[in-house]
Formats: C-alpha cells, structure tokens, sequence
C-alpha cells in the first residue's frame, strides 16, 4: 500500500468505449473534467483479447505519474483525485461499458436525438470473451463498481450472459441505467440478491408526456417492469426512478405528482432528480429559479415519501448555487 493522490479509475478502472468515434479502451469515461479526460490505453479495439503486458505497460505510465507526486494532464482538478493508500499490483476492479449504439427510445434530451439513424446502425463487439479471460487470470476481480452507458443496455446481445457471469463471479455492485422497456431477467435476479441497481428514467407521470420526451408510447410498458423489478429488489437502493426535468416538457408540478404517485405505488423507496443538461449548460447562471423550485418541491415531497431521494452531482451543486 503506498499513500498519494490518485483516482480509482486511474489506478483499478477501465472503460470499454464503443462510439461514433471507433472503439476504444479509455482510463475512464469522465471526460467533462477540466483536464480532459479520455486517457486511451488501447485504440481500435474490436473485442480481441488484449496482451495484457501491453495493457499493465501503459496504464502503470499514468499511475507512475500520480505516485511520483505530479498529476496526469488530463485528470487535472478532476473532482474524483483524492489522497490516501492504494493498493500496488495490477488488477482491475471497476469496469464502465459504455456502447453508444443503439436503443429503443429516442429521448428529446440525449445527444443522438438528431441522427438516431446513425447510432442504432453502429455495431458492438461482444465484450464478454475479453471478461471471462480477465477473471479467469485474475485481471478483474470484485470490489469495485461496474455500470453502463449507452445506448440501451438490455439491447447488446450479450447482455443477460454478461450480468449472469458477473454475479456468478462474486461481482455484487453492477449499476444498469435502462429505459425499462425491455423487461430483463438477469436484472430481477440481480436486484433479488442485491448485486444489481437499476435505474430508469421514466421522466413522466403519464402517457403523454411519457410520448413527447421518449418518442414512443411504453408508458405501460415502462411501469410494469419497473414494478417487476421493485417487487424483487433486495434493498430499497437496488431499484431507482429517475426523474429529468425537461423545460417545456415535463417542468410542472401535476406531472411531478403523478410520477412520485406512480413511484410510490409501483414499491419504489428510492427516486433521484436531474435537470436536462443542454439546457442546464445555457441556463446555469440566470433563468434557473423555476426548475430549483421543483427540483425543492421533489425533494421536499420525496423525503416523505421514500427511502432515498435525492438529487444528482450537477442538481446538487445548482441548489448550492442558489443558496450562496
């Protein structure tokens, strides 16, 4: 164990990247730090089983970096560096699969809304071979996180024999953002035994407006497996709805209520609130004070309501803000 200022995507973390931009094994996805972010360990990856001497040589570059009292370049006043003890040897302990392809929804918010075409025709490669090969050589052991970004989870074909292989091998905190509308087994049966937490942004209390920010009417859909899911969880934490609010969409208190009802109804204990990003960004200095007022109003009704609600990193710091 030695004690300096690292991260532990930089020293136990990896990201298997599929996207516009080709595929890739990234450091870690968090590319919105002020350095930059997006540490390549491996271009044009295509799922091939890597030589992992070459792998550990190039990611031992960026823990010398921070061991030796400097910082990477790109991790620059990340907020995720802190100081303490990290383990020396090389094993992996957190993975994030990020599979910017295809998904059953196309959401007013997300950045494929434009050229969904073009997203759902990019192919992925099977990722669970390059798995299996690191927790058979004791590469990637348990102990950390592992989460999804995307596209839709549930739609790479890989998916249920992935998450069923991860629970199998002792991995017990896989989070699973998912639109919900397609119903998932493997997700039940993670969240029964506590070893997955899924969440689902439903961002509405009704069909219609369920329709207008998602594309499609799943509403039903939605609701049902969310209630699937929450009527198998483990612990309250292990089934979350999220709530986006979209200005001009679903920025009303009717809608609020009627998605907590929804919630509460469905089994769920834990729901957690954010703010559509492109307008977040253009909004974050001036013209904010109606969506700080739902985001209060959710967070004062909720805590009533449930186990856990809170609100995500940027809507926190956006109510900090308002109260400075």
């Amino acid at each position: 164990m030695s004690e300096y200022i690292s991260c532990e995507w930089l020293e136990n973390g990896m990201d298997f990247d599929v996207g516009v931009y080709g595929s890739n094994i990234m450091q870690c996805c968090y590319v919105s730090c002020p350095g930059g972010g997006n540490i390549m360990l491996k271009r044009d990856f295509d799922g091939t089983i890597p030589d992992w001497n070459e792998f550990w040589k190039e990611k031992n570059k960026y823990r010398k970096i921070q061991k030796s009292g400097k910082t990477v370049p790109q991790c620059t006043d990340c907020v995720y560096l802190q100081e303490r003890d990290w383990e020396d040897g090389n094993h992996i302990k957190s993975i994030i699969f990020d599979h910017f392809t295809k998904c059953n929804c196309n959401c007013v918010y997300c950045y494929t809304h434009d050229d969904k075409k073009k997203y759902n025709s990019l192919q992925s490669y099977n990722v669970l071979p390059v798995i299996k090969d690191m927790v058979e050589k004791g590469i990637f052991i348990p102990g950390g996180q592992i989460g999804f970004g995307g596209g839709e989870p549930t739609m790479l074909e890989e998916f249920e024999e992935l998450i069923d292989f991860l629970i199998q091998n002792g991995f017990d905190n896989i989070s699973i953002p998912t639109s919900g509308i397609k119903y998932s087994p493997v997700i039940e049966k993670g969240v029964s035994m506590g070893a997955v937490n899924v969440q689902n942004s439903i961002d509405s209390g009704c069909r219609e407006t369920f329709a207008m920010i998602k594309g499609l009417d799943a509403y039903d859909k939605v609701v049902e497996n969310m209630q699937r899911y929450a009527s198998a969880k483990l612990e309250d934490y292990n089934v979350t709805s999220k709530y986006i609010i979209c200005p001009g969409y679903n920025d009303n208190k009717r809608e609020i209520d009627k998605w907590l009802k929804t919630c509460k109804e469905s089994g769920l204990q834990s729901v957690i609130i954010s703010v559509e990003n492109l307008w977040l960004r253009s909004h974050r200095q001036n013209g904010n004070e109606k969506v700080i007022e739902l985001v209060k109003y959710i967070m004062d009704k909720g805590k009533d309501m449930f186990t856990l609600c809170r609100g995500e990193n940027h809507v926190l710091q956006l109510l900090s803000g308002a109260e400075n």
